[in-house]
C-alpha cells in the first residue's frame, strides 16, 4: 500500500493517479480501471498515428477523429450540434475545427437559413481519405477484439455502457 504524507485537497488529482500505480500488478480494481482505460486509449492512438502516417496523414492527431466522424455522419454539421454531440466544450471544438480548417480538412460557412449559425463540412481532400481511414479503423477493431467471442464483445459493451451511464448521472 502506498502512503502519502502532507496530503491536502489540492493534491487529490496527484493522489488519484499515484493510487493507480500502487495496486498489485495482476489485480484489477477500481483503482486500476482508469489506468487501464487510459493505457488502452494511448496504445490505440499510437496505432492510429502510425497507420495514418503510412497513408500520408501526419498533421492531425487521432483525438480529432470524433469531430471528423460527427461531421462526416451529418454530411455537414452546425457547430453547436457538433459541440453537443462531442461532449467537449465549445472552445475546444472551435479550436479543433479551426485547426482542421487551416489544414484543409474542413470548411466553415454561414448557414444560409440562419446567418448566426456556422455550418462545418468536410473538404474534398478529407473525403478522399475516408476509405483509407475506414480501413485503419477496421484494423484497429480487429486488434482490439482479437481472441474475443461475439458474446464477450457484447458483455464488454454492456458493461462499458453501464459505466458510461453511471458517469452521466
Amino acid at each position: 500500500m502506498c502512503r502519502i504524507r502532507n496530503f491536502d485537497s489540492g493534491n487529490f488529482f496527484l493522489l488519484t493517479h499515484i493510487n493507480l500505480f500502487c495496486t498489485k500488478p495482476n489485480m484489477i480494481t477500481n483503482k486500476t480501471f482508469l489506468y487501464k482505460l487510459s493505457n488502452i486509449r494511448q496504445i490505440a492512438f499510437s496505432f492510429l498515428e502510425s497507420e495514418m502516417k503510412k497513408i500520408g496523414i501526419n498533421d492531425i492527431p487521432p483525438s480529432y477523429g470524433d469531430i471528423l466522424y460527427l461531421i462526416y455522419n451529418e454530411e455537414s454539421g452546425h457547430l453547436k450540434d457538433i459541440v453537443n454531440k462531442s461532449r467537449k466544450d465549445k472552445s475546444t471544438v472551435s479550436n479543433i475545427i479551426n485547426q482542421l480548417e487551416q489544414r484543409g480538412y474542413v470548411e466553415k460557412k454561414s448557414d444560409p437559413d440562419d446567418g448566426r449559425r456556422t455550418i462545418v463540412q468536410l473538404t474534398p481532400q478529407c473525403k478522399s481519405n475516408i476509405e483509407a481511414v475506414s480501413d485503419i479503423s477496421s484494423k484497429l477493431k480487429q486488434k482490439l477484439f482479437k481472441g474475443m467471442s461475439e458474446e464477450e464483445q457484447s458483455i464488454l459493451f454492456m458493461l462499458l455502457n453501464k459505466v458510461e451511464k453511471n458517469l452521466k448521472i
